[in-house]
């Protein structure tokens, strides 16, 4: 399974509460009612975006969602944007709420991370990171894990609410190196865990620090929203 990352802002002169209104009852409902388009995708899932931390380097947009479309390939993927009624119905509708200026694009694997209870979770932790010049991808990938697991047997009350645990590996880009090497997704079940996300966050900056372009690196907490498929 490969998803499709989408970081998004809203046009100028559009609410935070409108944009996100628009992505879930009018886009997205665009999207899975054009069936050329929906039959190559096997959910939707819409991150939306209530807090994030951005360092000095990082996108300069406040980013309003996520959203991640999973397909059973990139060929897939391609195949659903190639599609006439893609170019025709949907496209033109993006400019009514997203900002296309500001978009951020990676195409995700997922891999778990280790975690003892899974399930259903309501909120996201979205964490960016991008590994530096002495460091490749998949090193970081590697230390990124073991980062993961030190911090759950260390601290293990900071994932107390996590229910979801996934480091997303950014594949190759056509048109050149991947803005990030990946993104580490927790899923939690509530919202007065906040705290302890945001500090699970800067625990792992730190152990990696190392390892990625600090400055570039940032995270986004959401709300997820299913539009197509589940939220675990």
């Amino acid at each position: 399974m490969v998803k499709l990352n989408i970081c998004a802002s809203r046009i100028p002169g559009m609410t935070h509460s409108e944009y996100c209104q628009y992505a879930k009852d009018n886009h997205a409902r665009l999207v899975l009612g054009t069936e050329a388009v929906a039959r190559y995708l096997t959910s939707h899932v819409q991150q939306h975006v209530f807090d994030g931390g951005y360092r000095a380097q990082a996108p300069g947009t406040r980013y309003d969602s996520v959203s991640h479309i999973t397909a059973a390939s990139v060929k897939d993927h391609m195949a659903a944007v190639a599609t006439r009624e893609y170019r025709e119905i949907i496209a033109p509708d993006e400019p009514n709420f997203s900002d296309g200026r500001t978009a951020m694009f990676l195409m995700l694997q997922e891999s778990p991370l280790d975690l003892p209870l899974r399930g259903p979770s309501a909120f996201r932790l979205l964490h960016y990171l991008a590994n530096n010049p002495e460091t490749s991808a998949e090193v970081l990938h590697g230390r990124w894990v073991a980062a993961h697991a030190k911090v759950l047997a260390e601290d293990p009350a900071l994932l107390r609410s996590v229910r979801r645990a996934v480091l997303n590996k950014a594949l190759p880009d056509p048109s050149g190196v991947p803005a990030y090497s990946g993104m580490c997704e927790l899923g939690f079940v509530a919202r007065e865990e906040v705290p302890a996300i945001c500090s699970y966050a800067r625990q792992m900056e730190a152990r990696l620090a190392d390892s990625i372009e600090l400055e570039k690196s940032f995270f986004l907490l959401s709300e997820a929203v299913p539009v197509h498929g589940t939220i675990w």
